[in-house]
């Protein structure tokens, strides 16, 4: 059937076809999880560059389509390699903080805003040369009394976005 008609239709109704797919993956890829071993943020664009370059290369050049088809099919795995390579995997290892990591707050003094009760959460406020960052905290080990505003704390660590601090009490030298 695909015999009847011309190469450049089949590339170009490819084409077009990939560029909806791109769209709609584009709005919701990410309620979908893709756990197989075909990535289709990858498979998309394969398609799309391979259409495009057949569709260049039947319109420009005059040789056999088999030729042309080869071609662009390594061309499209190159630029998907490097597509994959230089823009997917980056944003996929970024994370979604803009100014640092929750890893950076451990070790760090902040002040109470919320006091923190003895089994429960409070709310901490670090203040850094960007600004101030306001956290959830909870208390890193049991206390008989609840923490009161205004009293400095050390961050200890924080899991699922909320920082276990105890209290810090500054220890500088006074001569």
């Amino acid at each position: 059937m695909l015999q009847s008609y011309a190469p450049e239709q089949i590339y170009f109704t490819l084409l077009v076809i990939c560029a909806f797919l791109a769209v709609v993956l584009l709005m919701f890829g990410d309620v979908f999880d893709f756990d197989g071993p075909v990535d289709p943020m990858l498979i998309i664009p394969w398609i799309a560059f391979l259409s495009l370059i057949g569709y260049v290369g039947e319109q420009w050049f005059t040789c056999s389509s088999l030729i042309i088809f080869l071609i662009s099919s390594a061309l499209s795995t190159g630029l998907v390699f490097l597509l994959n390579f230089y823009i997917l995997v980056p944003l996929r290892q970024a994370e979604s903080t803009l100014s640092s990591s929750e890893k950076s707050f451990e070790g760090r003094v902040a002040t109470i805003l919320t006091p923190i009760p003895c089994h429960g959460l409070g709310e901490i406020q670090l203040l850094s040369v960007t600004g101030s960052t306001n956290r959830p905290a909870a208390a890193f080990q049991p206390i008989d009394e609840p923490m009161a505003a205004g009293t400095s704390v050390l961050i200890i660590e924080i899991k699922d976005r909320v920082c276990y601090v105890v209290p810090y009490i500054d220890q500088q030298l006074k001569l």
